[in-house]
């Protein structure tokens, strides 16, 4: 029985999932690396081998994309980090054997209308054998867990839910694999251009609401028009692209759990901006990108144009010293308006190489689901198994990525640290 395994292994970013799982996991821990090429796997294995002598080399699975090939070797794992993109194309057979299954299941996928489509085929299915199914926690995590610990702190303090969080995410970007580009383009192709269009509006696409609570506010005309809205706290924002895909988990969160969350509640992210300006233009600049990509001319343009390089990617030093990722939030019983009593902040931040936070996130939620099922061995299992977002690992996950070197901190708009 392996505790892990990593399915995509030999692709940019399931190989850093090795690393990170060959350098920061229990050295006994029983693992495995899956594929479809021996070769390939073998070469990883080698190469884990010299970086890490002292501890338990990884097995290798040979693994087809059929039901009866991942039936079998997802039996044989506790908890499936998956890596096999674009998911949307090839990875629905390995959720289904997983949700069968009761094996525990994450990914790094950023494909938020796929996610839907898997839960409204799978959820009964995982519901039923104890599966813990969550799709998306890399790129979601930062924005779900801060409005998870917003949620919590004001509840904690006064007995309500905060009613509106606000976000700021900006990732500081250098370089795109190939095979993340060939997801964007892939997403276009597959679902069109209006989902991401629809900014914060689509953001309930995970939850069976579809729509904003008839409580909470529209957001100011000049904000759904231009994209600009002056926070002050966040100070000026602007649309962001990743936002609605990370909205729409964060409400999921908000949907399993209304008791914390509050009927009222809703989740908007931007992007921070540096003045009414510079928001007016990022925002045209991202609707014109989107529309541009949902032209098939275009996607097949931006192809040849990767088909003719290399695909290489900077040396990670250079991106770990160019790279970062920063997350600001705010909500509270104060409201919006300032800094009025009430108000609490979030931030992360986590400098250096995007990719490597990728899998610093995905091998740091896998540890927790693995230790919470050790925990359980022999028992009945103390929780239902279903689709889930990032902030069901709760302060176990925040800990975690805390231990691995992000920055999480909490303070209310006086300055007290939570």
């Amino acid at each position: 029985m392996y505790s892990i395994l990593l399915l995509g292994a030999t692709g940019y970013t399931g190989t850093l999932c090795a690393k990170f799982i060959a350098e920061h996991y229990p050295t006994n821990v029983h693992w495995c690396i899956g594929g479809r090429s021996e070769q390939k796997l073998r070469a990883l294995a080698r190469e884990l081998r010299e970086l890490y002598p002292d501890r338990v080399q990884p097995g290798i699975e040979l693994v087809e994309l059929t039901k009866e090939s991942l039936e079998s070797v997802v039996r044989k794992a506790e908890v499936v980090v998956n890596g096999v993109g674009p998911f949307h194309r090839f990875s629905t057979p390995i959720v289904e054997a997983c949700s069968r299954e009761g094996t525990h299941y994450l990914d790094f996928s950023t494909e938020t209308l796929w996610i839907a489509e898997l839960i409204e085929k799978y959820e009964d299915a995982a519901s039923e054998s104890g599966a813990v199914i969550i799709p998306g926690i890399s790129p979601t995590a930062p924005a779900d867990l801060l409005a998870w610990l917003i949620t919590k702190a004001t509840r904690e303090r006064y007995s309500r839910g905060p009613g509106e969080i606000v976000s700021a995410g900006k990732l500081s970007i250098k370089a795109m694999t190939p095979g993340s580009l060939t997801t964007v383009l892939d997403s276009f192709t597959t679902w069109g251009a209006s989902w991401y269009l629809s900014g914060n509006s689509g953001s309930w696409v995970l939850t069976s609401r579809k729509q904003p609570p008839r409580l909470v506010p529209k957001s100011p005309l000049l904000s759904r028009t231009l994209g600009y809205r002056l926070n002050p706290v966040l100070g000026p924002l602007t649309t962001s692209f990743t936002g609605p895909g990370n909205a729409a988990v964060v409400h999921r969160s908000a949907a399993q759990n209304p008791e914390l969350y509050g009927e009222d509640f809703q989740y908007k992210e931007y992007l921070p901006a540096t003045g009414i300006w510079n928001a007016i233009f990022i925002h045209c600049a991202t609707k014109i990108f989107i529309l541009l990509l949902w032209i098939p001319l275009v996607r097949g343009l931006v192809r040849k144009l990767m088909a003719s390089t290399d695909g290489d990617l900077p040396d990670q030093e250079v991106l770990r010293r160019a790279e970062r990722a920063e997350y600001r939030a705010v909500g509270g019983i104060g409201g919006l308006k300032g800094t009025e009593k009430g108000v609490i902040e979030a931030s992360l931040l986590r400098e250096g190489a995007l990719y490597e936070f990728t899998a610093l996130l995905t091998c740091v939620g896998a540890r927790v689901l693995l230790e919470r099922k050790s925990k359980e061995s022999g028992e009945e299992p103390a929780r239902k198994g279903g689709f889930f977002t990032p902030s069901f690992l709760g302060m176990e996950y925040v800990d975690g990525l805390r231990d691995a070197g992000v920055q999480i901190e909490m303070r209310s708009a006086d300055g007290k640290a939570y």
